[in-house]
């Protein structure tokens, strides 16, 4: 198949996306407890005869932010209903072991990168051949075809590879892919991506087709506007880390003591250090024009309380624009359903953002698994997601009871607690009824009830 990109085209898109990919990079290093203080610390310019300390202490706030939403959506597995049972375990059965752990990924990745990449493929060597993973956010260049529609037209895909030879030395290589909705084209070059240059390897050029319709990657935005979770509290993260560090620098910088010494009566300093000292006394003299010597001490003087009243008002604004749990909120322990809800309500409103548009992905991953299936007839994808959020159990399992007979039974386990399979435990309730029926019959030898031994089968009054 002939080729649509060229090997210099391929070096001015990547070339072309070092902002964009620098910017996500700079957002995963805020996940991993890696900040801006890092680099540039606190420090003037200009030497400081009082500042000596240079501690600069990141604050993990982002990483929890992060975690607190991915757990809240995705610790318990979101489940498609197609109309159908059998397909639904057939659709089950190829999502497979690793759905919950994508999820996961998907959602780190779109609240750091903005968005976040999902790519299925077939491989025929593994047991079930539809398989699929999340991309790193930072690879993949999407091309969007004109339209209304928000509609994917292709990828360009880029990404870093090394080896290590015999004597250890390491080479760094560069892979590029296009994908469109027919075939895919993949390039070899030798060289880091933010390096100067790349030099192509063509013994190592692909060009094969796929029969998708589509292209393969599936996009799951964090929200309508693609924005990362950490541009709304960044800059307060920022001022944070830097009062911390400050007064860390303060706390040992304070333990050292600068001397003013004027008309000083000794020959040199070290003289007046040992004196001070040995007898706790130090000699100063008289200048020329009268002034008698000093000697003073400066010290710096810490602000703890500004300190103090500044770090309580930057997590409380922190905790505001990341719309996160306060965790500091005790008085939640028996609280009714209503009173917890409320407590998750910056929280929810969201992840509810969020969901809204890994729905739309969702259910791109499904189409594509029938199509893998070959299943055309199916009624409708419906998506049940169970947030993981502190609740009253007990209100919520008298809640079930009471809606006995109200609703289906189905309807009642989708929103019992203690359930996480509402279709499994339905087997497991069918399975339950069953045996109690077959322990009945054995103990009262007929399905009707019990049999009376002197019944002879006459109806004579």
């Amino acid at each position: 198949m002939e080729s649509v990109m060229t090997i210099n085209k391929i070096k001015k898109i990547i070339q072309n996306d070092y902002e964009r990919r620098q910017e996500i990079l700079k957002v995963k290093k805020y996940y991993n407890n890696d900040n801006d203080i890092k680099i540039k610390g606190i420090l003037p310019e200009n030497t400081d005869p009082l500042r000596n300390a240079d501690n600069r202490t990141s604050n993990n706030f982002h990483e929890d932010f992060t975690d607190e939403k991915s757990a809240y959506l995705f610790t318990y597995p979101v489940l498609f209903d197609l109309g159908d049972k059998k397909i639904n375990e057939q659709v089950k059965k190829v999502l497979g072991d690793d759905f919950e752990y994508e999820c996961n990924n998907l959602c780190i990745n779109a609240t750091n990168g903005r968005v976040a990449w999902l790519h299925y493929w077939i491989d025929e060597e593994e047991e079930t051949s539809f398989q699929y993973a999340t991309v790193e956010t930072e690879e993949i260049i999407p091309v969007f075809k004109k339209g209304l529609k928000r509609k994917l037209g292709a990828i360009h895909r880029y990404y870093e590879d090394y080896e290590e030879d015999n004597n250890g030395k390491i080479k760094y290589y560069t892979w590029y892919e296009y994908w469109d909705d027919k075939h895919c084209e993949r390039y070899k070059f030798r060289g880091k991506i933010d390096g100067t240059g790349l030099t192509h390897l063509p013994q190592f050029d692909e060009n094969f087709k796929h029969d998708f319709g589509v292209v393969p990657f599936i996009e799951f935005r964090n929200n309508k506007k693609q924005q990362s979770d950490l541009k709304k509290y960044k800059d307060l993260l920022d001022i944070y880390d830097k009062v911390l560090s400050g007064f860390a620098n303060d706390l040992e910088d304070i333990q050292q003591i600068i001397y003013i010494l004027e008309n000083y009566g000794g020959e040199n300093l070290k003289e007046f250090v040992d004196k001070l000292k040995r007898f706790k006394i130090a000699k100063v003299g008289t200048d020329e024009k009268g002034v008698k010597g000093d000697l003073r001490t400066l010290q710096i003087e810490i602000p703890v309380e500004a300190r103090k009243v500044i770090l309580d008002i930057l997590e409380k604004r922190i905790y505001k624009a990341a719309q996160s749990l306060d965790m500091d909120n005790s008085n939640f322990g028996n609280s009714s359903g209503v009173a917890l809800k409320f407590f998750y309500r910056k929280l929810e409103l969201k992840a509810g953002l969020t969901q809204i548009e890994f729905k739309r992905g969702f259910n791109q991953l499904i189409r594509a698994i029938l199509k893998y299936l070959r299943i055309t007839e199916y009624k409708s994808i419906t998506q049940t997601w169970t947030r993981n959020m502190i609740s009253n159990d007990l209100e919520n399992a008298q809640i079930a009871v009471e809606s006995k007979d109200i609703i289906s039974d189905e309807s009642i386990l989708k929103n019992h607690p203690w359930v996480e399979d509402p279709e499994d435990e339905m087997k497991k309730l069918k399975i339950q009824k069953e045996e109690a029926q077959k322990r009945q019959q054995e103990i009262f030898g007929n399905a009707g009830g019990f049999k009376d031994n002197n019944d002879d089968g006459n109806t004579n009054e």
